[in-house]
């Protein structure tokens, strides 16, 4: 390396570095304001107020139709918020069609009807592909004007955010979960949950959401 190239290999660095530091900033910026903006709307099971739905948004299913533990978290707190008279319907909402393995929609109703939640009492969802149309559809398809989201804890702070920008008077009951997940996957969760809320922040401020 000659003695001029070495001031420009040290201008390059203090670049990336400012460029590195600039991107923490700002992801821990979203993360701060996601969260933090929805937590006055995170409530106890039996403290959330009433609503016209409970939103129950899509997650893995096994290749037999079951759904992953956290999944059903997901569906146990829903059906005790039915149970509770907090909403008079179940929203699951997310894949439909395509089969026993794929059918997230089928999985969830399935799984809920089988513990006595009756039929009437469930709407399908199957174009809730990613939460941020699941929120969307709830009040532009659905005509609800209020939700109770129920959804792993992670996951909860970020569907509030997306349900105030569509409108929806939006409450969160976080699901306890019924399962000992490894650290591995409650960490691979928050990170890609992380991203997720970077992600919802540029689609509400700056690219949209339709």
């Amino acid at each position: 390396m000659t003695v001029a190239e070495r001031p420009r290999l040290r201008r390059l660095r203090r670049g990336l570095l400012v460029l590195i530091l600039a991107v923490i900033a700002a992801t821990w910026l979203v993360q701060h304001h996601v969260v933090s903006s929805a937590q006055p709307s995170v409530f106890a099971v039996g403290d959330v107020p009433v609503a016209d739905c409970i939103l129950v948004p899509g997650a893995r299913i096994y290749s037999n139709g079951e759904p992953y533990p956290m999944l059903i978290d997901r569906l146990a707190i829903a059906r005790e918020l039915l149970r509770l008279e907090k909403a008079p319907l179940i929203v699951v909402s997310g894949r439909g069609g395509g089969g026993l393995a794929v059918d997230e929609v089928a999985a969830m109703r399935r799984w809920l009807e089988q513990r006595g939640v009756p039929s009437q009492a469930i709407e399908d969802d199957p174009l809730g592909l990613r939460t941020v149309d699941s929120l969307r559809r709830c009040k532009a398809v659905y005509g609800h004007k209020s939700v109770i989201v129920a959804s792993n804890d992670f996951h909860v702070p970020r569907m509030l955010f997306l349900g105030r920008h569509f409108g929806l008077a939006s409450f969160g009951v976080a699901a306890p979960p019924l399962h000992r997940y490894s650290a591995f996957a409650l960490w691979k969760n928050r990170g890609r949950e992380v991203l997720a809320r970077v992600k919802a922040c540029l689609e509400v401020y700056v690219f949209g959401t339709e």
